[in-house]
């Protein structure tokens, strides 16, 4: 004779196989992926003046306990609709690190900021400024997500940081600098030579005119002795006083196309 099994246990049994099924689906499949997570909330930004200006935007040089760290923003929404934020590294563990992140903009809905979803990150290493960077490592980064808006005259919001800084860092570009320029920062000052960095001081070409500008807003001109890549070198000069995070703008002979890398 078989045993009659309660209702309330039938009830019971189905309702377990349910949330097993829902279980199972929700842990092994059914997640939604992290490239089709909700995109992160925008900041409070004021309707007017608040899309950055196409340019090259620099943080402060940070101090490491060995060395200092800095970030660079290229902009381009005049026509490519193109972004790459570098983070340079140097150390004496290290030598010299650069981390690219590469991809391209979308406007935010509200019309008030940018969003970056980069396509490619890119790691190399060099010994010394100067030197050719070697590739160490690449990887698709696509999952992370960056929100930029302008927050004053020449200044940028990045959000969040390179490094997962959920406060942003501030970046800024020249006062003086325009599309048809390639801009640098001064990293550090030898007896003779200056070091500095910049996304595109590869196009820097022969004859190519040097500008310092220091931190007040003076100018003057500078004698370049070479650019490779993206670190360059130029010759020190006491009467410049240059220090390290002043600005210095290459004009191209005959150059006045909108910027590009």
């Amino acid at each position: 004779m078989a045993k009659r099994v309660p209702k309330i246990w039938k009830f019971f049994s189905k309702k377990f196989q349910y949330i097993v099924i829902f279980s199972l689906g929700y842990n092994c499949g059914f997640r939604p992926s992290p490239l089709q997570k909700d995109p992160i909330p925008g900041p409070q930004i004021p309707a007017f003046d608040s899309i950055p200006d196409s340019g090259e935007y620099f943080s402060e040089i940070k101090k490491i306990p060995t060395g200092f760290y800095i970030r660079q923003v290229y902009l381009n929404h005049s026509n490519k609709k193109e972004m790459l934020i570098s983070q340079l590294t140097v150390s004496e563990s290290k030598n010299w690190e650069e981390t690219r992140f590469e991809g391209k903009l979308n406007l935010d809905e509200s019309g008030k900021f940018f969003r970056f979803r980069p396509r490619l990150c890119r790691m190399f290493t060099s010994k010394n400024p100067g030197d050719r960077w070697t590739l160490t490592r690449a990887y698709e980064c696509d999952h992370f997500e960056f929100l930029i808006w302008k927050s004053g005259p020449e200044n940028i919001r990045l959000t969040p940081g390179p490094e997962g800084e959920e406060e942003g860092i501030l970046l800024q570009k020249s006062k003086s600098s325009n599309v048809s320029q390639i801009s640098a920062i001064i990293l550090k000052t030898d007896p003779t030579i200056t070091s500095i960095w910049g996304i595109r001081l590869s196009r820097v070409r022969k004859g190519a005119k040097a500008i310092l500008e220091k931190q007040d807003g003076q100018k003057r001109e500078l004698n370049s002795l070479k650019t490779v890549e993206t670190t360059g070198e130029i010759k020190t000069e006491k009467s410049n006083q240059a220090q390290p995070g002043d600005m210095i703008l290459y004009t191209n002979p005959g150059e006045a196309r909108p910027l590009a890398l």
